[in-house]
């Protein structure tokens, strides 16, 4: 990946929203963990959200587009269909940092780029974990 492909968004837990098209953002871990300075750069004006005890996530873009030409980005919940099967999962990083899907037991399910490119599913967000997290109840 090259890094003008890199994208991101983040969940600021706390406001319960993301934070939309980040041009560029630095986060700086001030005195303790749990002290966080998150800055935007954006149109030439800084916008600075300091947070103690504030939770900020990080969600990486998977470099892949739903059947609607969305973004597809960690923690998304997705359906997953080919003409032989269907799943609905969140996608998830593995410890190697490749994205995978993940049922709602919390279940390995297969390799994201595997299932889309090679199994032939298309996929389609449905939600995220922070604002729809009764899609991943069982």
């Amino acid at each position: 990946m090259k890094l003008r492909d890199f994208d991101f968004r983040i969940w600021d837990e706390d406001n319960e929203e993301f934070y939309k098209n980040p041009s560029i953002f630095k986060i700086k871990q001030i005195k303790g963990p749990h002290n966080v300075v998150l800055s935007s750069y954006s149109d030439n004006e800084r916008i600075n959200f300091e947070g103690y005890d504030r939770k900020f996530e990080v969600e990486l873009f998977t470099r892949l587009y739903d059947k609607n030409g969305k973004k597809v980005y960690e923690n998304d919940i997705v359906k997953a269909k080919n003409p032989f099967n269907y799943l609905e999962a969140k996608i998830s990083i593995h410890k190697e940092g490749t994205f995978y899907l993940e049922n709602k037991s919390g279940h390995y399910m297969g390799s994201l780029i595997y299932l889309v490119e090679d199994e032939g599913y298309t996929i389609e967000i449905i939600g995220n974990i922070h604002e729809n997290p009764e899609l991943l109840k069982c």
